[in-house]
């Protein structure tokens, strides 16, 4: 079977960790740091997606820049949202045209995440 064909319901990790977009970029990267993960989702004050800080976008930032800094003014990724129910093939559609390495995973209608997956869940799943 072509693994690019498995829904994302069956790679993605389940949750989101998020910041506000108000959390400062040390506050941001130590979320990281404690739970393992290259980037987390900024959201705003009503509970919108704004994108995502990730590790990579943090490096473009001096250590001067972690402390003053809040998220929202250095989100690095767009939030591009797919479905549980979107092929593996979508997923990968969808980060390479938004140059993406998170998606955040929504129920159709929309709503808060259930679930994340980044390129590289998708990486271990097609090589697996």
């Amino acid at each position: 079977m072509d693994r690019s064909l498995e829904s994302v319901a069956e790679v993605m990790r389940a949750g989101v960790l998020s910041v506000t977009g108000r959390t400062s970029l040390a506050a941001a990267a130590r979320v990281m740091r404690e739970h393992g993960v290259h980037g987390v989702l900024v959201v705003g004050d009503e509970h919108e997606l704004l994108g995502w800080v990730t590790a990579r976008g943090l490096l473009r930032h001096s250590a001067e820049d972690w402390r003053r800094l809040p998220a929202a003014d250095a989100i690095s990724e767009p939030c591009v949202a797919v479905v549980p129910s979107a092929s593996i093939r979508d997923a990968i559609d969808a980060m390479t045209g938004a140059d993406a390495s998170h998606l955040a995973v929504v129920r159709p209608g929309g709503g808060a995440p259930e679930g994340v997956i980044a390129d590289i869940d998708v990486v271990a799943h097609l090589s697996g």
